[in-house]
């Protein structure tokens, strides 16, 4: 492997290792690092470390500076993310996380990729502080609210050591265009990486169960040798690709259906499996709702129920050829809400009503 660093004061030495990530679904070369100061301090445009991203590496292939990823930037999207803060940084330092509503982003210390990104209507400053405090109790996986990522974050960093960081950028807008600016963030990760977070979308590390919310009592942990892989920790699927228009032909390399109105008789005849649906506003032909189902008739025959403001309707589809998890439908109804997103600037109008 060939390696080329430029090392800033504080960096002392660094060791590169090949490393397998199974768990999350591809292989790379890992980093490893032996720093005198904190994490943190590697954030300086002077600080850089380069390493090829391939199993099999090609001499003539460009090197990867792992600090200048586009997802780690301080204008990524076009917004103005906070510093990268450790979440053992002590209080001074994490004054650099906004007081407000927001965005924010968790990653791995000196890790390539990224584990979360989310959205709070509280301060994004509360929120992450909650977290970081919640996962100091190395012993316990912690329940599933307040924060949902909470136990596969834990889980993680049980299983690899991982020590977090968190940045973060305030948004000043209603809790639906945090929610559409979520979904975009995590479509543009996916284009950019090639895969999902390792805890959106219910993904979880394959050999541990999640716990419960505190009503359910059921606390989750490392699964026993005997015990099967945890579903939820299979590979991401592959992002779709950028083809074509928002409910068009083709739409993300999709096979859309014929659209047909959202009345009983044509939903009855939608073949049985899982998949992706479309529901469109039939006088503006509007994609006003975009979601997947483990059955998609019968998704649609619960939709048909609904009022939608009175609106007609019609309703497209792409059916699976095979199973797959849940999380792989998650990813793909993200894909598309945040295509849409990147196209209209706004999330279909019912996407965060009548939520499944």
């Amino acid at each position: 492997m060939q390696v080329v660093s430029v090392l800033s004061r504080s960096m002392m030495k660094f060791i590169l290792r090949y490393s397998s990530r199974e768990e999350s679904g591809i292989i790379r070369y890992g980093l490893c690092e032996h720093f005198e100061s904190t994490p943190s301090s590697l954030s300086s445009p002077s600080a850089h470390l380069y390493v090829r991203m391939s199993p099999d590496p090609d001499p003539l292939q460009p090197l990867t500076d792992i600090w200048n990823i586009n997802y780690f930037k301080s204008d990524w999207c076009n917004l103005a993310w906070s510093p990268w803060v450790p979440f053992s940084a002590a209080k001074e330092e994490y004054r650099a996380i906004p007081k407000e509503p927001g965005l924010y982003r968790i990653r791995p210390a000196g890790k390539e990729f990224l584990m979360y990104i989310g959205e709070t209507r509280r301060t994004v400053h509360e929120l992450i502080n909650e977290l970081r405090q919640t996962l100091k109790r190395k012993n316990l996986m912690p329940w599933n609210d307040p924060h949902i990522a909470a136990p596969s974050l834990w889980a993680w960093q049980d299983a690899e050591g991982y020590e977090y960081e968190c940045s973060a950028t305030p948004l000043d807008a209603s809790q639906n265009v945090r929610r559409g600016m979520e979904i975009f963030l995590l479509y543009r990760y996916r284009q950019e990486y090639g895969e999902s977070t390792l805890c959106n979308f219910g993904r979880f590390h394959k050999r541990y169960r999640k716990s419960t919310n505190r009503k359910e009592e059921k606390r989750g942990g490392k699964l026993e040798e005997i015990h099967r892989d945890n579903p939820a920790g299979s590979p991401s699927i592959a992002p779709l690709p950028v083809i074509g228009s928002p409910g068009g032909p083709g739409w993300m390399g999709l096979a859309w259906s014929e659209r047909k109105p959202l009345d009983t008789e044509p939903v009855r005849n939608v073949p049985p499996g899982e998949g992706l649906y479309l529901l469109t506003d039939v006088e503006f032909q509007d994609i006003i709702y975009i979601g997947q189902s483990k059955n998609c008739q019968e998704r649609l025959m619960e939709h048909r129920r609904k009022l939608w403001d009175e609106k007609g309707l019609h309703f497209s589809y792409h059916l699976m050829e095979k199973p797959v998890p849940s999380h792989h439908l998650k990813e793909l109804e993200n894909d598309l809400v945040g295509n849409y997103f990147e196209v209209f600037r706004k999330a279909p109008a019912f996407q965060f009503k009548n939520q499944h």
